[in-house]
């Protein structure tokens, strides 16, 4: 790999960069051209100053600075890389670019599209054989063959199929494999697997057909798409050929793969912490929930021990009563005995036995 010297910065701090240097003297320190420059503070949502900005801050004129939004819905994170010494600043040194080249500064790489498969790759057969008929798939996510995955008209597949021999030949010298995913043909780069898709282009045009308004006709033109979704990615027959730009498809298939692994490390490193932070709060609502049950308890037994001491004042009380009132008969001591039990029963450092009040 071309050896390259970067700097990290965050989003606050390549905002005050821009806003304190003009690009044409950051291209001197940055391997970037102005337009590269602006590329990536769009990508991360940072506003830069107008040419009016930097005229009437010559001038000691107020300018109007732009504040800096802290919001940003993604990784603050920017590596940029470090213009070497004598380099050209008119060469745009984003990843890809620096990637593309080392694959196609790689004498040793096989990145020519011959006209005929010298050496077909064992995909390349089975591509072949599966178009003949010679191999049919029960269920091809369980059948460890695998073919190309190309959707192309008659007319394109001898080309579709040197062109997906030359570029498996290329992923293999890099180090890389073909895989699947459920159904999915794909390449795996770094254990990423990356969903792959060479396709013919059509046209659409008016239909000669009763009831229908359109029809679709083949172009001849090859489409090569990677990944889904938002991470989907096509290059196109156009003015350049897919065929001129193996060495760049592979190089962006290798940056979204280590992007990739990035963001799913990234993301089991959440998932770790989320787990953990789940647990300490579990652990913390247990205790909560045993401190508050041992409260409740012991509010319980002291308000029983209250009673306790109350129903003995009022025992005290009748005996006193009785006693004034020359009434303390054997069956006034008879009651007071059973109620001084009842007392004794409640008082929670007694807890004496009770016959009937006791649970079986």
């Amino acid at each position: 790999m071309i050896d390259m010297e970067t700097k990290e910065l965050k989003r606050k701090e390549l905002f005050d960069l821009v806003w304190s240097t003009p690009l044409s003297k950051l291209t001197l320190q940055y391997a970037y051209t102005n337009e590269g420059l602006k590329k990536i503070c769009k990508k991360f949502e940072i506003p830069i100053p107008d040419r009016s900005y930097w005229a009437k801050l010559k001038f000691n004129k107020l300018v109007n600075k732009v504040d800096f939004n802290p919001i940003f819905d993604g990784n603050d994170k920017i590596i940029l890389a470090l213009r070497k010494e004598g380099e050209p600043i008119n060469i745009d040194q984003t990843p890809l670019t620096i990637r593309t080249k080392e694959i196609v500064n790689d004498k040793k790489a096989p990145l020519v599209v011959l006209d005929t498969i010298l050496k077909p790759d064992v995909i390349t057969i089975q591509t072949k054989e599966y178009w003949k008929g010679k191999i049919k798939f029960s269920s091809y996510r369980n059948d460890n063959r695998i073919v190309y995955p190309i959707r192309v008209g008659d007319n394109c597949r001898n080309r579709a199929l040197l062109f997906m021999d030359a570029f498996t030949k290329l992923l293999r010298y890099r180090g890389h494999n073909w895989g699947k995913e459920y159904d999915n043909t794909g390449v795996v780069i770094d254990t990423v697997f990356i969903e792959i898709d060479l396709r013919e282009a059509t046209k659409r045009i008016p239909s000669t057909k009763q009831y229908y308004t359109s029809d679709y006709i083949a172009t001849g033109e090859l489409i090569f798409k990677m990944g889904k979704y938002s991470n989907e990615k096509e290059w196109r027959d156009g003015k350049t050929k897919l065929e001129e730009l193996l060495a760049k498809i592979m190089a962006k298939l290798e940056i979204h793969a280590e992007t990739e692994k990035i963001r799913k490390e990234e993301n089991r490193l959440w998932h770790l912490q989320y787990e953990e932070e789940q647990k300490r709060k579990e652990e913390i609502k247990k205790l909560k929930n045993e401190e508050v049950e041992k409260f409740n308890k012991l509010l319980a037994l002291s308000e029983q021990y209250n009673k306790a001491l109350l129903i003995r004042q009022y025992i005290e009380a009748e005996k006193q009563k009785a006693i004034r009132s020359n009434n303390l008969t054997a069956e006034k001591c008879e009651w007071l005995s059973w109620a001084s039990d009842k007392a004794d029963w409640l008082d929670p450092l007694i807890n004496k036995h009770d016959d009937i009040l006791d649970p079986l």
